[in-house]
């Protein structure tokens, strides 16, 4: 038997393992390999063999284009109460009125101020964005979440439409049975129907009960407008989330949402170190119109402030021809 020198063994090891880091990244070019970041530096990339990713993505069976389910529930089930304040003063969280915003100047420049028929506030959580999108909507308005907890609270919100708002930003909430002791002068509800899914598996959907909501199912017609609110910053691969979008949305509807912007290179996405994902707007549209979506326009904005400084997002807008 011939014996292998010892740097050939090693360079075949070094081969074999994959690079591990805090960053994965997803290649531009097809084939789209999966790499990750080497150790500590933030400039260079060390990629990992298709082999080996292979085999490690057999070994582990876990999705690493997007951020697992379970773990989205349980850090906003243990976020939900401080969830507003932490992100609206401390972060000066913007995404949801931007979102709102460009479905008014939609409906102002496109729709000849024809409101939307229906919309699906997709990731609603506490319901940030639905006192803005609720004059903008002549029909239902619907939302969807993983976290309960961050539902219920959603779920409380009632319409708040006078001259002066009761509640600041319009957000009122009120208990089932202090409304219902209201008798005819109860407000309504803001969401008609506010539901617990996943959004690639809305099929499953399950109602929040308790709370007066006129729908007990997601409705099966599609949307007029559909939001996304500093939401698909849990998914890196854009793919499946866009078609599941495109076929919920009705013709000539529009779809709205943001998301976090990686720095010029040549990856479609960067799972970050703080365990959110980023893309860049050329790959984004890409993904949209191989879901049949058409691009209005990708505009930067900030969606909120960490660690003191500004992150980068895109606010995408796509219609559906």
């Amino acid at each position: 038997m011939t014996l292998l020198p010892l740097s050939v063994l090693l360079l075949s090891v070094n081969y074999i393992l994959p690079q591990t880091s805090a960053f994965h990244t997803q290649k531009a070019v097809p084939p789209p390999l999966q790499i990750k970041k080497a150790p500590i530096t933030t400039t260079s990339l060390a990629l990992a063999s298709t082999t080996a990713t292979k085999k490690a993505k057999a070994k582990v069976k876990v999705d690493d284009s997007r951020t697992a389910p379970s773990e989205v529930v349980s850090k906003f089930d243990s976020y939900a109460s401080t969830f507003e304040e932490h992100l609206v003063k401390d972060l000066k969280y913007c995404a949801p009125l931007d979102v709102a915003k460009s479905a008014s100047e939609r409906i102002a420049t496109t729709r000849n101020g024809k409101p939307y028929a229906s919309a699906l506030d997709a990731g609603c959580g506490t319901g940030l964005a639905g006192p803005h999108l609720r004059p903008l909507v002549s029909g239902s308005l619907v939302g969807v979440d993983l976290s309960p907890k961050m539902v219920e609270l959603a779920a409380e919100l009632v319409v708040d439409d006078g001259e002066v708002p009761v509640v600041k930003d319009r957000m009122r909430r009120c208990a089932e049975t202090a409304r219902l002791a209201l008798a005819s002068e109860a407000p309504d509800r803001l969401y008609e129907g506010l539901f617990t899914a996943d959004l690639l598996r809305l099929e499953n959907a399950k109602l929040m009960e308790g709370y007066g909501l006129e729908l007990e199912e997601i409705p099966m017609e599609p949307f007029d407008l559909i939001v996304s609110a500093d939401v698909l910053v849990y998914f890196g691969a854009m793919d499946e989330i866009l078609r599941v979008f495109s076929d919920r949305l009705a013709a000539g509807g529009d779809l709205i949402f943001t998301t976090e912007t990686m720095n010029a290179g040549d990856y479609n996405w960067v799972e970050t170190v703080s365990g959110r994902f980023a893309q860049s707007p050329e790959y984004v549209e890409r993904m949209a119109a191989d879901a049949g979506l058409a691009k209005v326009s990708q505009t930067a904005f900030t969606p909120r402030m960490e660690s003191g400084e500004k992150v980068l997002g895109t606010l995408h807008i796509f219609t559906k021809p």
